[in-house]
């Protein structure tokens, strides 16, 4: 018998090291596959074109009043500048999703490093739960900065009880604050946890409990404070050569401004992930892993699970529930802003195969049944999301989306640039607001000018995007000199295109 029992472990490695695989190459395969097909979202644009600015020397510093941290970009810059594209014009949306998706990648593997305390069918649990979620495989596709941040927030959750003396969980929050300053959201979050948490051991918060821990910890905490605020300001103020950018972190909390349009209900977040709904022929919902995620709760209070297992269950139930709560009672909403509550959602349904093994036959197969059917209706969510309706508005992750229609716009602007004749496409003018992602397309133009109204010899141009507000005024104006073209920008927001009647004639000509 103790000759048998090395194989029978080597075998159970084997099967473990091919599971953790094949999580791999799935969650890898649902980010990256046709990772440039989707259209540029307007957010992604700006924020390439301010990455563009910084990389051309023109500044892109970070702007408290309207953009995030600066940590995107400085992960997307090395690599943009490895594969030749040092400019605006020469940007590609592969290469700016490329680090966003392997975040989003990075994040179905931090449970792994803690599968010693916690186990290794719940870590693989957690990590499959993370790698096939339509919410967070649609959003690690594109060039924002949440894929970046729930990586950081993950990371920085399980560092806390890992290492709290260490100060690497400080240079992990300072990160977290280079992404986006809605950290202080997570800030909040996890104070009210861990105080919950306390309460909850000790039944009641006196000084003297607050100064024993703080005695056990505060080194720990001093250090990462420290780390923290060297990380946070090396990013701000690209490695301190420009330090104003250290008082527009702090001053972005008084003075940013939030884009009017995106006010919903407090109940927003309740139906976008636990409640199922119907949109284009698809059934949306995260109901199962919420289930799962409730029973692991309720699991942690029986005897099935030691006092540092159920710590951590409930460090993740109530940083999850803090989140929500929080993100709940701001007006402004959007999907993105659930990623980090939803991957420790996610996380603590995995913990529902804490102490697997002992478990009795019939509810290991049940647990078995009801995961394997939670994650094939996450991927086939998942393949519809980010492939059939991935810029749909009835999609309910693509938030006002771009319409595809675009993308065949461009290659046409391409082709009229290309022509030979008397009449150029040299010069394009875009009137109106809220026009992005429309620079973004137009980047092969060298003369492109904005107006937020037309100006005065607007029918010199040969190429005019007009934005609703100002078509309504001006369309008519154009009726001699330029064929009008409708398009559609965003679901709801028309887009009319004119192109003067020189270059459409030479056009029409072309073989």
């Amino acid at each position: 018998m103790r000759l048998m029992e090395p194989n029978k472990i080597s075998t159970q490695h084997a099967l473990l090291i091919l599971a953790w695989i094949a999580v791999f190459v799935t969650a890898a395969f649902l980010r990256f596959e046709d990772l440039s097909v989707r259209p540029m979202h307007a957010d992604e644009a700006t924020g390439a074109r301010i990455m563009a600015k910084r990389m051309e020397g023109e500044g892109g510093e970070f702007n408290p009043k309207h953009y995030h941290g600066p940590l995107l970009a400085d992960l997307s810059m090395p690599l943009c500048l490895i594969r030749g594209e040092s400019g605006w014009s020469e940007l590609s949306k592969g290469s700016l999703r490329f680090v966003t998706a392997s975040a989003g990648l990075l994040v179905v593997f931090v449970p792994m490093l803690w599968r010693r305390r916690l186990g290794d069918v719940s870590a693989l649990a957690a990590a499959t739960l993370l790698a096939t979620s339509p919410l967070l495989v649609y959003y690690s596709r594109m060039f924002i900065h949440e894929s970046i941040l729930v990586l950081f927030g993950a990371l920085l959750l399980g560092l806390i009880l890992a290492f709290p003396r260490w100060g690497l969980p400080g240079v992990v929050l300072g990160l977290m604050f280079a992404a986006k300053e809605s950290f202080a959201i997570s800030l909040l979050a996890w104070s009210a946890a861990i105080s919950l948490l306390l309460l909850q051991e000790h039944r009641k918060l006196s000084m003297e409990l607050v100064m024993a821990w703080l005695r056990q910890h505060g080194k720990g905490l001093m250090l990462s404070a420290a780390t923290a605020a060297i990380t946070t300001l090396a990013c701000y103020t690209h490695g301190f050569t420009h330090l104003r950018g250290a008082l527009d972190a702090i001053k972005t909390y008084f003075v940013y401004e939030t884009v009017s349009g995106h006010d919903k209900s407090w109940s927003y977040y309740v139906y976008l992930l636990a409640l199922p709904m119907k949109s284009a022929g698809v059934w949306w919902y995260g109901t199962p892993v919420v289930m799962l995620a409730v029973y692991s709760y309720v699991m942690s209070w029986s005897g099935w699970v030691d006092r540092r297992q159920r710590r951590w269950i409930h460090l993740l139930a109530y940083s999850a529930i803090f989140h929500l709560i929080i993100y709940s009672l701001f007006a402004y909403k959007t999907p993105w802003l659930a990623c980090l509550p939803w991957a420790l959602t996610c996380w603590l349904a995995g913990m529902a195969f804490v102490n697997f093994t002992p478990l009795a036959p019939w509810l290991k197969g049940l647990l078995t049944l009801f995961l394997a059917a939670t994650l094939w209706t996450q991927v086939k969510q998942t393949r519809i999301a980010c492939d059939r309706l991935h810029s749909d508005a009835r999609n309910p992750y693509a938030y006002v989306p771009t319409r595809p229609d675009i993308e065949k716009m461009e290659e046409w602007f391409d082709k009229l640039r290309s022509m030979e004749g008397p009449a150029r496409l040299d010069r394009v003018a875009v009137v109106g607001s809220g026009y992005w992602p429309l620079p973004w397309y137009l980047r092969g133009f060298e003369q492109v000018g904005y107006w937020p109204m037309a100006p005065e010899d607007l029918e010199t141009y040969p190429l005019i995007l007009m934005m609703p507000d100002e078509d309504m005024l001006l369309g008519a104006r154009l009726d001699e000199t330029h064929v009008p073209l409708p398009r559609g920008l965003r679901d709801g927001v028309p887009l009319q295109i004119y192109l003067s009647r020189a270059v459409w004639d030479q056009w029409m000509k072309t073989p």
